[in-house]
Protein backbone atom coordinates (compact mmCIF):
# COMPACT_ATOMS: atom_id res chain seq x y z
CA UNK A 1 0.00 0.00 0.00
CA UNK A 2 1.39 3.04 -0.90
CA UNK A 3 1.80 6.83 1.54
CA UNK A 4 -1.02 8.27 -0.17
CA UNK A 5 -3.42 5.40 0.60
CA UNK A 6 -2.68 5.89 3.85
CA UNK A 7 -3.45 9.60 3.88
CA UNK A 8 -6.98 9.29 2.94
CA UNK A 9 -9.45 10.46 4.51
CA UNK A 10 -13.48 10.43 4.50
CA UNK A 11 -14.74 13.29 6.50
CA UNK A 12 -13.69 16.83 6.43
CA UNK A 13 -12.02 18.72 9.26
CA UNK A 14 -13.05 21.95 10.12
CA UNK A 15 -10.28 23.12 11.37
CA UNK A 16 -7.23 21.50 10.21
CA UNK A 17 -6.64 20.71 6.73
CA UNK A 18 -5.22 17.15 6.42
CA UNK A 19 -4.63 17.70 2.75
CA UNK A 20 -2.57 20.23 3.28
CA UNK A 21 -0.77 18.20 6.19
CA UNK A 22 -0.07 15.48 3.92
CA UNK A 23 1.55 17.43 1.51
CA UNK A 24 4.03 19.14 4.37
CA UNK A 25 4.95 15.49 5.47
CA UNK A 26 5.67 13.97 1.88
CA UNK A 27 7.49 16.94 1.03
CA UNK A 28 9.89 16.64 3.90
CA UNK A 29 10.26 12.68 3.61
CA UNK A 30 11.14 12.87 0.22
CA UNK A 31 14.14 14.60 0.96
CA UNK A 32 14.92 11.36 3.95
CA UNK A 33 17.27 8.64 2.14
CA UNK A 34 13.87 6.44 3.06
CA UNK A 35 10.90 7.06 3.88
CA UNK A 36 9.76 5.95 7.63
CA UNK A 37 7.41 2.89 7.86
CA UNK A 38 3.44 3.52 7.94
CA UNK A 39 1.50 0.46 9.95
CA UNK A 40 -2.15 -0.10 8.11
CA UNK A 41 -3.30 0.17 11.48
CA UNK A 42 -2.27 4.03 11.86
CA UNK A 43 -5.04 6.78 12.17
CA UNK A 44 -3.68 8.48 10.02
CA UNK A 45 -6.45 11.41 10.26
CA UNK A 46 -5.68 11.74 14.45
CA UNK A 47 -1.70 11.43 13.55
CA UNK A 48 -1.98 14.13 10.97
CA UNK A 49 -4.01 16.30 13.76
CA UNK A 50 -1.38 15.66 16.07
CA UNK A 51 1.51 16.83 14.47
CA UNK A 52 -0.68 20.20 13.14
CA UNK A 53 -1.22 20.34 16.79
CA UNK A 54 2.21 20.34 17.83
CA UNK A 55 1.60 17.01 20.09
CA UNK A 56 3.22 14.65 18.00
CA UNK A 57 6.03 14.90 15.26
CA UNK A 58 7.01 13.07 12.41
CA UNK A 59 10.54 10.52 12.25
CA UNK A 60 13.46 12.43 12.59
CA UNK A 61 15.42 12.46 9.28
CA UNK A 62 18.55 10.82 11.45
CA UNK A 63 16.25 7.96 12.25
CA UNK A 64 16.25 7.05 8.22
CA UNK A 65 19.99 7.09 7.95
CA UNK A 66 22.19 3.84 7.69
CA UNK A 67 24.92 3.33 9.24
CA UNK A 68 28.20 2.02 8.01
CA UNK A 69 26.83 -1.29 8.40
CA UNK A 70 23.93 -0.68 6.22
CA UNK A 71 21.50 -0.49 9.13
CA UNK A 72 19.08 1.75 10.23
CA UNK A 73 19.03 3.12 13.89
CA UNK A 74 15.93 1.34 14.76
CA UNK A 75 17.15 -1.75 12.98
CA UNK A 76 19.82 -1.60 15.60
CA UNK A 77 17.73 -0.28 18.21
CA UNK A 78 15.14 -3.96 17.91
CA UNK A 79 18.14 -6.39 17.74
CA UNK A 80 19.16 -5.40 21.84
CA UNK A 81 15.17 -5.05 22.33
CA UNK A 82 14.46 -8.51 21.10
CA UNK A 83 16.88 -10.12 22.43
CA UNK A 84 15.43 -12.98 25.12
CA UNK A 85 11.83 -12.05 24.23
CA UNK A 86 9.44 -14.61 23.68
CA UNK A 87 9.60 -15.07 19.69
CA UNK A 88 5.88 -14.68 19.70
CA UNK A 89 6.09 -10.93 20.66
CA UNK A 90 3.29 -9.19 18.59
CA UNK A 91 3.26 -6.18 20.68
CA UNK A 92 6.06 -3.99 20.03
CA UNK A 93 6.28 -0.68 21.64
CA UNK A 94 5.28 2.66 19.41
CA UNK A 95 8.54 4.12 19.34
CA UNK A 96 9.99 1.17 16.89
CA UNK A 97 7.41 3.36 14.05
CA UNK A 98 6.71 6.37 15.44
CA UNK A 99 10.23 7.67 16.29
CA UNK A 100 13.17 5.39 14.50
CA UNK A 101 10.58 4.93 11.24
CA UNK A 102 10.68 0.91 11.33
CA UNK A 103 8.05 -1.58 10.91
CA UNK A 104 9.20 -3.64 14.21
CA UNK A 105 7.46 -6.85 13.43
CA UNK A 106 8.92 -6.49 9.21
CA UNK A 107 12.36 -5.77 10.67
CA UNK A 108 12.89 -8.37 13.32
CA UNK A 109 11.87 -10.87 10.72
CA UNK A 110 14.44 -9.51 8.33
CA UNK A 111 17.08 -9.50 10.93
CA UNK A 112 16.40 -13.25 11.26
CA UNK A 113 16.64 -13.99 7.88
CA UNK A 114 20.06 -12.27 7.54
CA UNK A 115 21.63 -14.08 10.43
CA UNK A 116 21.82 -10.84 12.96
CA UNK A 117 18.75 -13.03 15.37
CA UNK A 118 18.13 -16.86 15.19
CA UNK A 119 15.20 -18.44 17.55
CA UNK A 120 16.82 -20.35 20.25
CA UNK A 121 13.88 -23.05 21.40
CA UNK A 122 15.62 -25.73 23.21
CA UNK A 123 15.67 -26.58 26.92
CA UNK A 124 18.89 -24.12 27.20
CA UNK A 125 15.72 -21.43 26.67
CA UNK A 126 15.16 -21.71 30.20
CA UNK A 127 18.96 -20.48 31.53
CA UNK A 128 17.78 -17.03 29.62
CA UNK A 129 14.93 -16.47 31.84
CA UNK A 130 14.04 -14.56 34.82
CA UNK A 131 14.05 -15.82 38.29
CA UNK A 132 10.50 -14.57 37.94
CA UNK A 133 9.66 -16.59 35.17
CA UNK A 134 11.39 -19.71 36.58
CA UNK A 135 9.62 -19.26 40.12
CA UNK A 136 6.03 -18.84 38.22
CA UNK A 137 6.97 -22.29 36.73
CA UNK A 138 7.40 -23.77 39.54
CA UNK A 139 4.30 -22.22 41.81
CA UNK A 140 2.16 -23.17 38.95
CA UNK A 141 3.45 -26.88 39.30
CA UNK A 142 3.42 -26.77 43.18
CA UNK A 143 6.95 -26.24 44.09
CA UNK A 144 8.19 -24.30 46.29
CA UNK A 145 9.95 -21.05 44.75
CA UNK A 146 13.70 -20.41 44.94
CA UNK A 147 15.99 -17.21 45.82
CA UNK A 148 18.44 -17.42 43.20
CA UNK A 149 17.94 -17.80 39.49
CA UNK A 150 20.55 -21.01 39.83
CA UNK A 151 18.64 -22.81 42.22
CA UNK A 152 15.20 -22.41 39.79
CA UNK A 153 17.38 -23.54 37.15
CA UNK A 154 18.41 -26.48 39.04
CA UNK A 155 15.32 -27.38 40.41
CA UNK A 156 13.79 -27.30 37.13
CA UNK A 157 16.08 -29.64 35.66
CA UNK A 158 15.86 -32.02 38.44
CA UNK A 159 12.06 -32.37 38.75
CA UNK A 160 10.75 -32.12 34.94
CA UNK A 161 12.21 -34.09 31.99
CA UNK A 162 13.96 -32.52 28.81
CA UNK A 163 10.72 -33.22 27.04
CA UNK A 164 8.07 -31.41 29.32
CA UNK A 165 10.81 -28.62 29.56
CA UNK A 166 10.88 -28.14 25.72
CA UNK A 167 6.94 -27.97 25.96
CA UNK A 168 7.55 -25.04 28.20
CA UNK A 169 9.93 -23.22 25.93
CA UNK A 170 8.33 -23.98 22.38
CA UNK A 171 8.44 -21.75 20.27
CA UNK A 172 11.22 -20.11 21.83
CA UNK A 173 13.05 -16.96 22.36
CA UNK A 174 15.08 -14.69 20.12
CA UNK A 175 18.87 -14.88 20.60
CA UNK A 176 21.92 -12.34 18.99
CA UNK A 177 23.72 -14.12 16.48
CA UNK A 178 27.40 -13.16 16.03
CA UNK A 179 26.48 -11.04 13.84
CA UNK A 180 24.16 -9.25 15.79
CA UNK A 181 26.42 -9.39 19.05
CA UNK A 182 29.26 -7.87 16.79
CA UNK A 183 26.05 -4.70 16.13
CA UNK A 184 25.07 -4.51 19.67
CA UNK A 185 28.27 -4.14 21.00
CA UNK A 186 29.58 -1.70 18.59
CA UNK A 187 26.44 0.53 18.87
CA UNK A 188 26.01 -0.08 22.60
CA UNK A 189 26.03 3.41 23.36
CA UNK A 190 23.62 4.53 20.81
CA UNK A 191 20.88 1.55 21.79
CA UNK A 192 21.38 2.71 25.97
CA UNK A 193 21.62 6.30 25.67
CA UNK A 194 17.69 6.13 23.25
CA UNK A 195 16.47 3.06 25.11
CA UNK A 196 17.90 5.02 28.70
CA UNK A 197 19.19 1.41 29.60
CA UNK A 198 22.87 1.21 31.27
CA UNK A 199 25.14 -0.85 28.93
CA UNK A 200 25.26 -4.31 30.03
Amino acid sequence: MGLFDFFKHTEPKDVINLDEEVAKIVAIYETYPEFPAMSEDRNVDEWLESIAKGTSKIVPRESMIRNEDGLLPGEVIILDWVNGKDSTTAIFPEFFEMELGIDPVETTNELLFADYLDILNDASVINSWTLFQLNEVLKENGLTKCDTKEQAVQLLKKEFTTDYILNMVDPGIYILMDKGQKIVGKYADVIHDYLDTPPK
